[in-house]
């Protein structure tokens, strides 16, 4: 099954005078942004991208970078075989921000390429593996504006008064939820110039948000992309459709865009769109969101991230490295929560086993009820 790593093989010697910018272009490009540049490029700073590689693969060697703890670790290689070409090798990246303030919990990290055609490619990084990153994902379900979100626009302003190009903006997972919340609330003058907004598998917003003017007018330049058993793509609201298609993994797994697949110049569809689990997961998700007020997300987004703080991780990979004691560590944490927060935390958890009949949330549940009964 082809890949967008085939993508680069096949059309990588074809020019964009040839075969205009499409959207596994666009998912190559939203994938870049998971490359950590510190170091390696500085703010403000315009390089190839085979540039930015070479300095890169200086700074980390290719076991270091082959063997971390997160699906993406491969995108580098990826990217230095993009810059390798004839289609990206003129390619500039500049422009490099990364954001991880855990006072705001906020994790934003941007870059932005200078494509042949004559348009930029505005590209934000999804989350980022760190507790903080996370943190202002669950944020998405509460706030009407994260400070990761405020950033992003800011960015793209910065960006408009910069270059007079005409504008893509793209990114994948959150990336893909900041790329749209930065296209509709930038300055105008910006907007005008946006030739399309790309969600790849992101997360939408609070109705509040999907529903806003600004919302509205950036709408027909919006294109989201999600897998047949798209999690993560779903969440929340957005007043835009999806373009279903296929990804050689299954479940969450296919969050990977490194999955999808790719025929000629496009991402293959998938023939009967979403499947029956992806479309109940969604009513799920969207049934906790519409019965569950604003103020009881934020307890449960404090309750979770409270009892994660104990374990001493700041990072996924390192909770899963000491996965046996810093379990241990949430289950104290859990048992030492006050009564009335345990509560809390049962009563979201009714309603996402209510709404979506989940297995899960159902256990979950009467593990929470035990602890409150002191069991």
């Amino acid at each position: 099954m082809a890949t967008v790593a085939d993508y680069l093989d096949w059309r990588g010697d074809i020019p964009f005078s040839a075969d205009p910018f499409n959207e596994v272009d666009n998912v190559l490009l939203s994938l870049f942004a998971y490359v950590d540049l510190e170091g390696v490029v500085e703010d403000g700073e315009s390089v190839s991208i085979k540039e930015a590689c070479r300095r890169y693969f200086t700074l980390h060697t290719r076991e270091e970078t082959a063997s971390r703890d997160s699906y993406v670790r491969l995108v580098p290689f990826l990217m230095e075989k993009a810059a390798g070409t004839r289609r990206y090798a003129e390619t500039v990246l500049h422009h490099y921000v990364n954001i991880i303030d855990a006072d705001v919990d906020e994790q934003m990290s941007a870059m932005t390429f200078d494509l042949e055609d004559g348009t930029g490619y505005v590209s934000y990084r999804g989350t980022d593996g760190s507790f903080v990153g996370w943190r202002e994902d669950f944020n998405l379900a509460w706030m009407r504006q994260t400070s990761g979100q405020k950033h992003a626009a800011d960015y793209l302003n910065r960006i408009g008064e910069l270059s007079d190009r005409p504008l893509r903006v793209g990114g994948h997972s959150k990336g893909g939820n900041f790329a749209v919340y930065a296209s509709a609330f930038c300055d105008a003058s910006v907007r005008e110039r946006i030739l399309e907004a790309d969600t790849n598998d992101g997360p939408g917003f609070i109705q509040e948000v999907a529903e806003s003017k600004e919302m509205e007018e950036i709408c027909p330049k919006i294109r989201s992309l999600v897998p047949d058993e798209s999690l993560f793509g779903l969440m929340m609201y957005g007043i835009y459709g999806h373009e279903v298609i296929k990804s050689s993994a299954r479940r969450v797994f296919q969050h990977d865009a490194q999955t999808w697949q790719v025929v000629g110049n496009r991402f293959e569809r998938a023939e009967k769109g979403l499947t029956e689990a992806s479309i109940l997961l969604d009513k799920t998700l969207t049934g906790w969101v519409a019965n569950v007020e604003p103020k009881q997300r934020k307890k449960f987004v404090d309750f979770i991230f409270d009892v994660l703080d104990t374990s001493g991780a700041d990072t996924l990979a390192e909770l899963h490295q000491n996965r046996i004691r810093n379990f241990a560590e949430l289950i104290r944490a859990a048992h030492g929560m006050d009564k009335e927060r345990r509560n809390q935390f049962s009563e979201v958890l009714s309603v996402l086993a209510k709404n979506g009949k989940s297995v899960l949330a159902s256990e979950l549940k009467k593990t929470i009820d035990e602890v409150v009964k002191g069991k």
